[in-house]
């Protein structure tokens, strides 16, 4: 028989159990994510519930729950040294528990899941295990071998998309070095077909960093296996995405041109566009339409968008290559002396030409590191491609006029021409070609819009263009303070809607406008033979 006291005992002791199991309920519920937090949670509740002290461990006496403070490991060591060889016959699977018995008290070892060797989970008392205690640890061994099991799948996860994201930014990065062969091959192991295209549009997206995990995989699964999304390696800001389109029609709708290709990225230009309008903070830029092997200028062109979207109030600005200046040059002439001031390259190999191009094109828009990030190679391995380029070449590629000289004569160079009779006239030469009265007439209408500010706005460019873009040097010509002089620039960047600092292909299309009209002087510094070429 049992007595009031006695039944309220057991009472308790039954809700005291039914309490631990709901708590452990908890945590197998917490810990289906993979989240391996749970686990520590889990062994910090258990201890304290037990009144002694726990761990998890591998065959060597090793923590399992990450990075352990100077007392958890202090613990792990103690009770390893306790469980002596115990340990390893549980971790091997020769014994599934153990037990031992000393003048500490009383420690408990339990093999957690099937395979070997099995984590082990351990837990010591000043006192004997009573029938509670013995049954809690069971209990927690099982959820704990399902938290290790889901943090164990939660691992395989992550690993492949580490993988998937190192494959796409390899393809991206074969891509930008002109490889388009062996990116399409790499390509079909993230999705078959995904490069199977003559064009493809460059979109580049600006994160804010409190959401840039959550938009990435929206952005990822919004374009699907219909574009190549990548984690660009230069700015943790943003997010790349190419899409490949096939161009209809024939030869007259080339790369940047609107009509003549089919709706392929269509879609993806329409889900980029929602997730901006649904997501403050967010930013897009659009490149032009390019065939494959010049996916470096189209990236460029989306980067450039992408600055001029942040004075957008839609937040979305679009490559416009009417307004640009390779569509007012000449194309015979100007392809013409894109060959004669790229003749020196012509003596490098063949193989070795593809990657010197490649990485000077994104040597002009980015900085040194920023374009050995793009394309995975050493920021060292940059700067010599750019030494050599300079040597063939004969000029100062320190210099921004000569910069914008080679920028353009590379965009010039994609049209590839064929040679001109020779009529016995000269060689039309960059300031020959920018004096054409379309050429000036888009020049005008570029830089006048600087006149809408009440600040001489020209007048700061065009010295700060003739001190090769130096602000301090800019500011002591003019006798103003340099945050004067970056505050202009500033304020050119929103009129003209090209980004000017930190430099790249806007900059030098304003530079050869200055020259257009004069206000710069391509000839006069050295190192800008190729512009009097």
């Amino acid at each position: 028989m049992v007595t009031e006291g006695g039944g309220g005992q057991l009472r308790g002791q039954s809700h005291d159990h039914v309490a631990r199991l709901t708590r452990l309920l908890d945590f197998a519920r917490a810990g289906e994510s993979g989240d391996g937090a749970s686990v520590r949670r889990l062994l910090t509740w258990l201890a304290g519930t037990l009144g002694g002290t726990v761990t998890l461990t591998g065959q060597g006496g090793e923590p399992l729950t990450g990075p352990a403070s100077r007392a958890e490991a202090a613990a792990h060591r103690e009770l390893a040294a306790r469980a002596g060889e115990l340990l390893g016959q549980v971790a091997g699977g020769r014994l599934h528990a153990a037990a031992v018995d000393d003048h500490h008290g009383q420690l408990r070892l339990v093999a957690l899941g099937r395979r070997t060797p099995h984590p082990v989970l351990a837990a010591a008392l000043p006192r004997p295990f009573d029938e509670q205690d013995a049954a809690l640890l069971g209990q927690a061994a099982a959820v704990l071998a399902l938290l290790l099991k889901a943090r164990e799948a939660e691992e395989h996860r992550r690993n492949a998309e580490r993988a998937t994201e190192c494959l796409r930014l390899a393809v991206f990065q074969l891509l930008m070095g002109g490889d388009v062969a062996l990116a399409q091959r790499t390509a079909a192991g993230l999705s078959p077909g995904l490069l199977d295209a003559d064009t493809a549009r460059v979109y580049v997206l600006e994160l804010p960093e409190h959401r840039r995990e959550l938009l990435v995989r929206a952005c990822e699964a919004a374009t699907g296996e219909r574009a190549l999304a990548v984690r660009c390696a230069a700015y943790d800001s943003q997010l790349i995405v190419v899409a490949p389109t096939t161009r209809r029609g024939g030869p007259e709708h080339g790369a940047g041109h609107g009509p003549g290709h089919d709706a392929g990225d269509h879609d993806v230009a329409a889900a980029l566009h929602r997730i901006v309008e649904e997501r403050p903070g967010v930013f897009l830029g659009a490149g032009g339409l390019h065939p494959l092997a010049q996916l470096a200028d189209a990236y460029g062109e989306a980067a450039r968008a992408l600055a001029v979207a942040r004075y957008r109030p839609g937040r979305v600005a679009e490559h416009l290559p009417q307004t640009r200046l390779t569509a007012l040059l000449d194309p015979a002439a100007s392809g013409a002396w894109a060959a004669r001031v790229l003749q020196p390259l012509d003596s490098l190999p063949h193989h070795g030409r593809g990657p010197l191009l490649a990485t000077v094109s994104l040597g002009l828009e980015f900085t040194a590191v920023n374009a050995a990030k793009i394309l995975g190679i050493s920021r060292n391995t940059v700067r010599a491609r750019m030494d050599r380029t300079a040597a063939l070449l004969g000029a100062d590629l320190a210099d921004v006029r000569a910069r914008a000289a080679l920028h353009l004569a590379l965009q010039m160079s994609h049209a590839a021409p064929a040679p001109a009779a020779d009529d016995g006239a000269p060689p039309a030469g960059l300031e020959r070609l920018l004096a054409a009265g379309p050429v000036r007439d888009w020049a005008r209408e570029l830089l006048g819009r600087l006149a809408a500010a009440d600040r001489d706005l020209r007048r700061t460019l065009r010295t700060w263009i003739a001190e090769n873009t130096a602000v301090e040097e800019t500011a002591a010509r003019l006798g103003v303070h340099p945050r004067t002089v970056r505050d202009h620039l500033r304020g050119a960047e929103q009129l003209l809607g090209r980004r000017l600092v930190p430099g790249g292909g806007d900059l030098y299309e304003v530079v050869l406008a200055c020259a257009a009209l004069e206000d710069v002087d391509l000839g006069s510094r050295p190192g800008c033979v190729m512009c009097a070429a």
